[in-house]
């Protein structure tokens, strides 16, 4: 009984030390963001709360540009929807196509499809600005969206592949028999067992989108199609309110894995 109950113990206090450090960081944001500048002195810190930064921030113009906070957090929002939804049909489709049609050249697809993934987009950032450029798209939520589903694209075509791979042949063997289409397998049959994989690809595109700054920053030239995190970097730290934007900007994607965090983690269960 001792050795368990010293288990025990250093599992929660190990567990409790991390928790503090991961948290920690995180309080003091969220403090930072509630203070006014003259505010934060040792003295205050807990106190004096204010949400005047939350709403002040939205019309914030940075460093003279006709850009605003709210713009680049409507850029962002955009940016990342159109990721998502292509990301979702892409991955969908090659997925269900590759774990469960009989189409030519499938190992050859499967490797191409994941191939992307041994290639760091960050090392040929020039080349595809280059190709953005020629094709009228650099500067543009497509072309932005376009790049962020590739990065998607390994990761996302694996994550699908292996949750209808996991799905009985034998569910889409009855459906043909009773002269069921391949969508009406699809969509009523398949996505609903599928929805694991389906909530992780989710969350995983949004992560990408919303959170990327060097692509952004490289292919967004002018001030008013910048997304949020690199408008969140140009108001600098002299003022306070970088504090109350990364609240605003991190807060969604933070509600957003939270609420799906149990499909996610039964996702990686059992693609092991």
């Amino acid at each position: 009984m001792s050795f368990i109950f010293k288990d025990k113990f250093w599992y929660y206090t190990i567990n409790t030390v991390l928790s503090i450090l991961i948290f920690f960081p995180i309080l003091i944001i969220l403090i930072l963001s509630l203070k006014t500048t003259t505010e934060i002195r040792f003295e205050n810190f807990f106190s004096q709360f204010t949400l005047n930064n939350f709403f002040s921030i939205w019309d914030l113009e940075i460093r003279t540009n006709k850009n605003t906070f709210k713009q680049s957090f409507f850029n962002s929002l955009v940016v990342t929807s159109g990721t998502v939804v292509l990301s979702l049909v892409i991955n969908v489709l090659a997925g269900y196509a590759i774990s469960l049609l009989k189409i030519p050249y499938k190992k050859f697809i499967f490797i191409l499809l994941i191939l992307p993934f041994l290639i760091p987009v960050y090392s040929i950032i020039i080349p595809l600005y280059i190709l953005l450029y020629k094709i009228n798209l650099n500067d543009s939520y497509l072309g932005l969206i376009i790049i962020y589903t590739i990065y998607v694209l390994p990761i996302g075509f694996f994550l699908m592949f292996n949750s209808f791979n996991s799905i009985p042949k034998s569910l889409r063997e009855v459906a043909i028999l009773n002269n069921s289409s391949e969508m009406q397998i699809l969509f009523s049959i398949m996505l609903p067992l599928a929805i694991p994989g389906l909530i992780t690809l989710i969350i995983f595109a949004i992560y990408v989108s919303w959170t990327d700054y060097l692509l952004a920053f490289i292919i967004m030239n002018s001030a008013d199609m910048q997304m949020l995190n690199v408008t969140l970097s140009k108001i600098g730290f002299r003022s306070i309110y970088p504090y109350a934007g990364y609240v605003i900007s991190y807060l969604p994607f933070m509600i957003i894995f939270i609420l799906l965090q149990k499909f996610y983690f039964k996702s990686i269960i059992s693609s092991t």
